[in-house]
């Protein structure tokens, strides 16, 4: 399957997002801000598309705010 892209507003708030998918036992990864993606952000987190649904509601419980989806 193809890797999904979450953005966020800043570098904390990713952060913040990959610790809350670990704990939530989602598979993810932080990478460095992809050229196309626009966010002030430098980085971001790629995941399996086919837990991108999981990674949502991972961040929603830990009151992350997404900024964005690249596909």
């Amino acid at each position: 399957m193809a890797d999904v892209i979450f953005y966020f507003a800043s570098n904390a708030d990713t952060m913040i997002a990959t610790k809350a998918l670990k704990d939530a036992g989602v598979v993810s990864k932080m990478i460095p801000k992809p050229a196309s993606v626009q966010s002030a952000a430098n980085l971001c987190v790629s995941l399996d598309s086919g837990a991108e649904g999981s990674a949502r509601g991972a961040l929603i419980a830990a009151g992350v705010s997404l900024g964005g989806v690249a596909k």
